[in-house]
């Protein structure tokens, strides 16, 4: 028998051991303790978290100033979880090579200076405007265009530098790999276009050429993306969006994924419109990215003009580009990923000028002289791209009207210094592209303005509005029609500096 003595040992040699009672009671302590650490957990929680003393209303308040600061809160502005900022869409253009015949480099340089400054205009840093929409600029640049892209980093462009994103070597079809690099305007190197599907930090982006300049907020274009296809707002939106062919406005797609225009002035009858590459707004898409590729490589590409060339022998080809951007895209949203896409207007978006009618321009016309005069789109009543009212254009793409820094404002019938820089009659309408080519430089004159305003720097009027050719069209930034007449910007490298960080100036 086992019996315990007063200091806890035992009697008659035997090792000591607990009672039961105290037992009892260490294993009291220890519940104690613990209801007593999940009380205080408790009580943690609900203040942390705000929760309300009525069991039945566990909610958190809508008011911004009683959400905790480590409470998580869906966003319903923009994709960096700021309910605050305003929906920013990202603005980008490609640089492949740092020189272009079609332009002087102080012409490549304004170029892309204007045309960032009417995004500005045309966005809700300027008031103005009444759009909700913020902007960020981009260049993606070729590898090979490295060396000259701090120029457009000067001008508060963020820079991506790539290289192509399929190698000629990597095209298993052998007619693409053996001809693409002859596409106009930069082979395979213009597939670097496609990394705009990979801005991944902002909901939606607009890739253009260099050449380009925004009229118009496109607001309408961005809430229909972005608003559910079904709610009031969201059909509002798409009630605006102007269609290249109004009637399938029923069957626009429940998630729009892209909008593009087509370059209806180089079909040939019967055959698939190309894409216009100067312009796309799209979503960034991993996915799309890497099926675009994987059409790349696999190059099957049919040679010829017969509506079953180009790409997946579908028609898409026979066209400039046809090899690279001007087919590629079309054959996409078309072939591969349909009813993702809408296509926009292009009197309005993308405006070129141009003429879209069978008439004289290409020769083969006249093989088809039933066709003269008809609209290239096959439908009857198309708007005429060359007549389109100036309030009506959303934004231009400065080519069959030529480049407005190459001071195109000279007619055929006029003895022009400038080589081709001339308007073609047969492809567009002279003094409709006297309208389009002012509305560039009063843009420009406009940015030289506010300069001068914060900067006092007179010089960039006195020296950057010196030119006397046809002032009413180009405001004083022409000194004789052609490239070489060409007045550059006089705002110097601090001056543009300041443009960047006070007329440009980023939302906080």
């Amino acid at each position: 028998m086992v019996t315990f003595n007063r200091r806890g040992g035992s009697s008659s040699g035997e090792r000591p051991i607990f009672s039961i009672q105290k037992i009892s009671i260490v294993f009291s302590v220890i519940l104690v303790s613990l209801f007593l650490l999940a009380l205080r957990l408790r009580s943690s929680l609900a203040e942390q978290y705000s929760v309300s003393s009525n069991p039945k209303d566990n909610s958190v308040s809508s008011n911004p100033k009683d959400i905790p600061k480590n409470k998580i809160v869906a966003s319903t502005r923009n994709s960096s979880g700021d309910s605050d900022k305003p929906i920013q869409v990202a603005y980008a253009i490609s640089l492949i090579k740092c020189s272009d015949k079609q332009s002087s480099t102080s012409g490549l340089i304004d170029a892309a200076t204007v045309l960032r400054h009417s995004v500005h205009q045309t966005s809700m840093r300027n008031p103005s405007s009444g759009s909700k929409y913020d902007y960020k600029m981009y260049a993606i640049v070729h590898k090979k265009a490295e060396s000259c892209s701090h120029l457009l980093g000067d001008l508060g462009y963020h820079i991506i530098v790539k290289d192509s994103p399929v190698q000629t070597s990597e095209i298993r079809g052998d007619y693409l790999r053996k001809h693409v690099h002859k596409e106009w305007c930069c082979g395979a190197d213009e597939f670097v276009k496609l990394f705009a599907y990979t801005i991944h930090d902002h909901p939606i982006v607009v890739h253009t050429d260099i050449d380009f300049m925004y009229v118009k907020p496109m607001d309408d274009l961005f809430d229909a993306m972005l608003l559910p296809h079904d709610s009031d707002e969201g059909k509002a939106a798409r009630d605006k969006v102007e269609m290249e062919y109004p009637d399938k406005k029923q069957s626009m797609p429940e998630d729009i994924q892209a909008y593009l225009t087509r370059d209806y002035h180089q079909v040939i009858p019967g055959r698939k419109a190309a894409f216009q590459a100067g312009f796309i707004v799209l979503k960034p898409n991993q996915k799309v990215f890497d099926e675009y590729l994987e059409i790349i490589r696999e190059g099957n590409y049919v040679e010829g003009f017969s509506r079953e060339n180009g790409w997946g022998g579908k028609g898409y080809g026979g066209v400039v580009g046809s090899m690279a951007m001007q087919g590629l895209p079309a054959y996409y949203y078309d072939e591969i990923a349909p009813n993702t896409s809408v296509e926009l207007n292009g009197c309005r978006y993308n405006h070129m000028g141009a003429n879209i009618f069978y008439d004289n321009v290409p020769n083969f016309i006249r093989k088809y002289k039933d066709l003269h005069g008809k609209c290239r789109r096959n439908v009857e009543g198309c708007e005429d791209c060359r007549k389109t009212d100036m309030s009506l254009i959303k934004n231009i793409h400065f080519t069959n009207c030529r480049k407005p820094w190459n001071c195109a404002g000279c007619k055929e019938d006029e003895q022009c210094t400038g080589k081709n820089d001339h308007i073609d009659p047969r492809t567009a309408d002279y003094d409709h592209c006297m309208q389009v080519a002012k509305t560039w430089h009063e843009m420009r004159n406009d940015l030289e303005q506010q300069i001068v305003a914060l900067t006092g720097n007179d010089k960039v009027l006195s020296e950057g509005q010196k030119g006397s050719y046809k002032k009413d069209v180009f405001m004083g930034h022409c000194d004789a029609d052609g490239q070489s007449g060409y007045v550059p910007i006089a705002a110097s490298k601090e001056n543009m500096a300041v443009t960047v960080t006070k007329i440009w100036k980023e939302t906080k």
